[in-house]
């Protein structure tokens, strides 16, 4: 057995003429939560993309848990335990909490030990679209723990979420490390991939820039690997009061 979930050498992807992957690396340890960040535009949604089996690469290889897929495609990576939570959740908002985790054909039980496994309470009958955003985002984990879920990737999982949502949502993370479920954790927000990251790889232009554990990344080299250079903070420059300022544009 690997002691990679995820191993990923030299991803090409290209669109028209717009070189999108320009042989990324990405290998990910079973059981961590692995940050992988850059600036938008870097890359990252379309790594995701290859490694759910959306995206055929140009040139590469994609190994899962030791094994080696060529043409695979997204039932391929489903059933070898990859589940993408997109920043829309692909959850419908016109079904129940239920009715998104399970069809008609299969029990209520099902449903409510789904649930259950990351200590969500929820009314199992009530629309989606009536709950908030933190609690649409666990019912796509717990779909994604229906289907055996061995690497969960969660591509900017904390933009509209409030900090106490956020830090819900980390407990979470934390617990499904220890049954063994390895994240993927997509963002660019510092304090967040400090907080909850083992190792980090950033991304920029389509290339690989940096890759370390976590305990050995500072904020100097995080925001220069992400932007390419770097940036002086140690003038902090007078924050001007605008709230007398006369108005230039108003919208409603």
């Amino acid at each position: 057995m690997s002691e990679n979930i995820l191993c990923v050498k030299n991803i090409k992807k290209s669109f028209g003429g717009v070189h999108a992957l320009k042989g990324v690396d990405l290998t990910i340890k079973k059981g961590e939560t692995h940050c992988l960040a850059g600036e938008n535009g870097c890359g990252k949604s379309t790594i995701i993309k290859v490694i759910s089996g959306f995206y055929k690469p140009d040139e590469g290889t994609i190994e899962i848990d030791g094994k080696e897929y060529t043409n695979m495609s997204t039932a391929d990576a489903i059933a070898a335990g990859i589940q993408v939570i997109y920043q829309d959740f692909s959850i419908f908002p016109n079904l129940t909490v239920m009715e998104n985790l399970v069809n008609k054909k299969e029990f209520r039980k099902i449903a409510e030990e789904a649930v259950k496994k990351i200590n969500f309470d929820v009314d199992l009958d009530a629309r989606v679209e009536t709950l908030p955003v933190a609690d649409k985002q666990l019912i796509a984990i717990s779909r994604a723990l229906l289907h055996n879920a061995k690497l969960i990737i969660m591509d900017e999982p904390t933009t509209a979420l409030t900090k106490r949502e956020v830090t819900r949502l980390f407990g979470i993370i934390e617990e499904l490390k220890k049954e063994g479920i390895t994240i993927l954790f997509v963002s660019h927000k510092l304090d967040e991939v400090f907080e909850i990251s083992d190792s980090i790889t950033i991304l920029r232009s389509g290339q690989n820039v940096y890759h370390c554990p976590a305990s050995e990344m500072t904020e100097e080299k995080f925001t220069y690997y992400m932007t390419g250079r770097n940036i002086d903070t140690s003038e902090v420059k007078e924050v001007k009061d605008f709230s007398k300022a006369e108005k230039v544009l108003e919208v409603k």
